[in-house]
């Protein structure tokens, strides 16, 4: 499975979140420190990920119940922050599937 990082831009991390604790399993789910996001670990494309969670997909264009949102695999990862937040990523990737 793929590890995914899902930015909130529109003022929608609320609405984000409901998305995101909606569709996604407990554990493979991590809530990004000061609304900032989510990284979710989820076995089909980006486009699969936006479609199930509702920031894409609605019919005859109809608005997101979401907003606007960055989806993004995420293949290495570098930076400063929690240590619960390495150890999440780092187990869920080594994980694999």
């Amino acid at each position: 499975m793929a590890i995914y990082m899902l930015v909130p831009i529109a003022n929608n991390a609320a609405a984000l979140a409901l998305a995101v604790t909606s569709h996604i399993p407990d554990g493979d789910r991590y809530k990004i420190a000061n609304n900032a996001g989510w990284f979710v670990k989820f076995a089909g494309t980006a486009v699969e990920l936006s479609n199930r969670i509702g920031v894409t997909g609605q019919v005859d264009n109809a608005p997101t119940p979401v907003g606007s949102t960055i989806v993004t695999h995420v293949t290495s990862y570098y930076g400063r922050g929690a240590t619960d937040m390495w150890e999440w990523l780092k187990t869920r990737m080594e994980s694999g599937g």
